[in-house]
């Protein structure tokens, strides 16, 4: 199977390496706790920050729909996609993939990063730290991923979001109940 760099493909930025004060309101810090493992976001977990620090904290980036977010310290492996409509920014840890090329469907790509495959080679990335274990950002964009046909990863897509909606459904039904 054809294999190709990431940075062939895609933008990765790296988010900001501090913590901006808080507020009750205001554009979302996204954190790795609002990271579910099953790769959602829990709005429950959002923390907020005022519209100065905002303007600060993206001077890097400022996350778009359909931007994959993956945390590469601390806690390692979640990987989520802003939804449309998201105003906010990336908490510490954080790093965001930006598809750039038509060869790639963002959510396939998503989907693989959540693989058992991705997440074992992830593991035999991870540099052990004395506090944290982490992978290196600035070796992400060469890591490989696996160039399939558009029309082959179009068709994963459409059974992969099809669960993930039942899956989202049932756990609706099951909270209400």
């Amino acid at each position: 199977m054809k294999r190709i760099m990431i940075n062939e493909i895609c933008k990765v930025y790296d988010g900001p390496h501090a913590t901006p004060n808080k507020t009750e309101y205001g554009p979302i810090y996204l954190g790795i706790d609002a990271i579910t493992e099953d790769g959602m976001l829990d709005a429950t977990q959002f923390a907020h920050l005022s519209e100065e620090d905002y303007i600060k904290w993206t001077k890097r980036v400022i996350p778009q729909e359909n931007d994959i977010v993956f945390s590469y310290e601390a806690t390692l492996g979640r990987y989520t996609m802003i939804p449309k409509g998201f105003h906010g920014c990336l908490g510490r840890r954080l790093a965001i993939i930006r598809n750039v090329s038509n060869k790639i469907n963002t959510r396939w790509l998503y989907y693989y990063f959540r693989s058992p495959e991705w997440t074992s080679f992830i593991r035999n990335q991870t540099v052990k730290g004395s506090t944290v274990d982490r992978i290196s950002v600035e070796d992400f964009p060469k890591y490989t991923v696996p160039l399939i046909p558009i029309g082959k990863q179009n068709r994963i897509v459409d059974v992969l979001d099809k669960i993930d909606r039942r899956i989202a459904n049932n756990k609706k039904i099951n909270d209400y109940l």
